[in-house]
C-alpha cells in the first residue's frame, strides 16, 4: 500500500474514533448524570406559622457538596415572584446534602402558595467556569399569618402618644395629634381600631379604619372613657369610664349607641377583656383593698374574684382558646407577666426581667405573647413563645412603645342572626 493512501488511512480512522460511540461488550456507554441540587423539605401541603423556627434541607445528585464552590442562596417564593431571599450563606453541606434553619420573621403575609428555592454552583470539567444549580420545592405549602400589633408610641421628638400598627411592612404611624391617642384595639376582622383619645379635652373613645382613615368619636363625656376592647363578634366594645363618679366598666354598641354600666362599686374597676366567647369580661378592680383580677358574666352579673395578691394585679388578657389568663403583677417585687387558668387556678410567673413587663396580648394561635418592657433606653414592645424562649424585640425604636394589642382570631364575617320560627311559620301561613 502506497505510503500516501495509508497515511489518509490512518487520518481517517482516527476522525472515526473521535466521533463514533465508544462501544463497550456491545452496549453504548451511559454518561454520567448532570450534577443538580433538589429541595428535599419543605415540599408542599406543609404549614409553616410565622415566627416559628423551620429547617429546609437539600440534597445533591451526582456531585458530593464538598465539590459545590461557595455557598448556597435560599430564597423563599410566593407565587411565581421571590418574596425575600433568607439567606446568601447557607452552608453547602456534607456527602450527599444540607441544611439551613431559618428563624422566620414574626410577620410575614399569610398566603397558600409559598415554595422555597435553592441555588448553588458547581464546578465545569475542563473549563475555568462554574454552573449554577437551581430547584424549587415541589408544591405550594402555607403561611399562616401572625396577625397585626397596634400600639401607642410617644415618637422621637415629641411627647405625646400615637396610634401605630405593626405587620409585614414594618411600624406605620396611623394618628398625628398633638394630643394623647392611647389604648388601641383591633376588631376581632381586623379592620377597624378603636382607642382612646383627648383630642376633644378629655378622654373618648374613638374608632378609625386599619389604615388610620375616618377617625370618629364614640363617646361624649364630661368624664374620661378609655380601654376600649371589642366584643368577638365585633357587634360591643367594652370600655372603662368615669362617667359615674369612679371608673367602672361599661359596653355600648359598635357604633357608640346604647351605652350600658356593668359594674357598679364605690372603688375602681378597669381594664376589661373579652373572652373569646364572647360570654365573660375579666377585668381589675380595686374593691378588696388593691387591684385584683375578676370575671363577671357580659351582661354584669355573677362577679367573681380570681386572684388574691398583696400587690396590683392588672391588665387581664384572654388566652384565644378561652382556657387561659394573662396579666400583669407586682406580687414578686416588680410587674412580671402572669398566667393562670381561667378559674384563677394555677397562676404561674410567665416572664421574669428586672425591669417592669406589662400589657400582655396574646398571639392569635396562642403560641406567641406580647408585652411592653423597659430593657433598654426606651419602652419597647416584646414577643415570646409561650414556651419561653425567643424573646426578641419587635419595635426596637427610639421612642417609648407600650400598649400593644395583637390582632384577635380573625373574624370575617358577623353571625348572621338566627330566623325566628314564629315570623317564618306567619309567613308560611300568609302566603297560603
Amino acid at each position: 500500500m502506497p505510503e500516501k493512501t495509508l497515511a489518509y488511512l490512518m487520518a481517517g480512522l482516527a476522525i472515526f474514533s473521535l466521533i463514533a460511540p465508544p462501544i463497550s461488550d456491545g452496549l453504548p456507554a451511559v454518561s454520567a448524570p448532570t450534577p443538580a441540587v433538589v429541595v428535599s423539605s419543605p415540599n408542599g401541603g406543609e404549614g409553616w406559622a410565622s415566627g416559628t423556627l423551620q429547617t429546609i434541607t437539600w440534597r445533591y445528585e451526582g456531585i458530593a457538596a464538598e465539590a459545590v464552590i461557595g455557598d448556597v442562596t435560599v430564597e423563599l417564593l410566593k407565587g411565581s415572584r421571590r418574596h425575600s431571599v433568607i439567606t446568601t450563606h447557607a452552608a453547602r453541606g456534607a456527602g450527599a446534602g444540607g441544611s439551613y434553619s431559618w428563624q422566620m420573621p414574626l410577620f410575614l403575609t399569610a398566603g397558600a402558595n409559598y415554595r422555597v428555592r435553592i441555588s448553588a454552583s458547581r464546578p465545569m470539567a475542563d473549563y475555568p467556569f462554574y454552573a449554577g444549580m437551581t430547584d424549587d420545592s415541589n408544591g405550594d405549602f402555607a403561611i399562616t399569618s401572625a396577625g397585626k400589633i397596634a400600639f401607642a408610641s410617644i415618637p422621637e421628638g415629641s411627647t405625646t402618644n400615637d396610634i401605630f400598627l405593626l405587620d409585614e411592612t414594618g411600624a406605620r404611624r396611623l394618628t398625628s395629634d398633638p394630643l394623647d391617642d392611647t389604648s388601641p384595639a383591633l376588631s376581632p376582622n381586623w379592620d377597624k381600631i378603636a382607642f382612646s383619645s383627648n383630642r376633644d379635652g378629655n378622654f373618648e373613645i374613638y374608632i378609625m379604619n386599619a389604615d388610620g382613615t375616618s377617625s370618629r368619636r364614640l363617646t361624649s363625656n364630661s368624664a374620661e372613657d378609655e380601654d376600649p376592647i371589642w366584643a368577638p363578634n365585633g357587634a360591643r366594645i367594652a370600655f372603662t369610664s368615669r362617667r359615674d363618679g369612679n371608673y367602672e366598666i361599661y359596653v355600648m354598641n359598635g357604633d357608640g349607641t346604647n351605652p350600658q354600666r356593668l359594674t357598679v362599686d364605690s372603688s375602681e374597676d378597669k381594664y376589661p377583656a373579652w373572652s373569646p366567647d364572647g360570654a365573660k369580661i375579666a377585668f381589675a378592680s380595686a374593691r378588696d383593698g388593691n387591684y385584683e383580677i375578676y370575671v363577671m358574666n357580659s351582661d354584669g352579673t355573677d362577679q367573681r374574684r380570681l386572684t388574691r395578691s398583696p400587690e396590683f394585679d392588672l391588665e387581664p388578657a384572654w388566652s384565644p382558646d378561652g382556657a387561659k389568663i394573662a396579666f400583669a403583677s407586682k406580687r414578686d417585687g416588680n410587674y412580671e407577666i402572669y398566667i393562670m387558668n381561667a378559674d384563677g387556678t394555677s397562676q404561674r410567673r410567665f416572664t421574669n426581667n428586672p425591669p417592669d413587663d406589662r400589657h400582655p396580648t396574646w398571639s392569635s394561635d396562642g403560641l406567641k405573647m406580647a408585652f411592653y418592657s423597659k430593657q433598654g433606653a426606651y419602652f419597647d414592645v416584646f414577643a415570646i413563645d409561650l414556651d419561653g424562649s425567643r424573646l426578641r424585640n419587635i419595635t426596637n425604636t427610639n421612642a417609648a412603645d407600650w400598649e400593644p394589642n395583637w390582632s384577635p382570631r380573625r373574624r370575617l364575617a358577623l353571625d348572621r342572626p338566627g330566623l325566628d320560627p314564629n315570623r317564618l311559620k306567619k309567613k308560611i301561613i300568609k302566603r297560603d
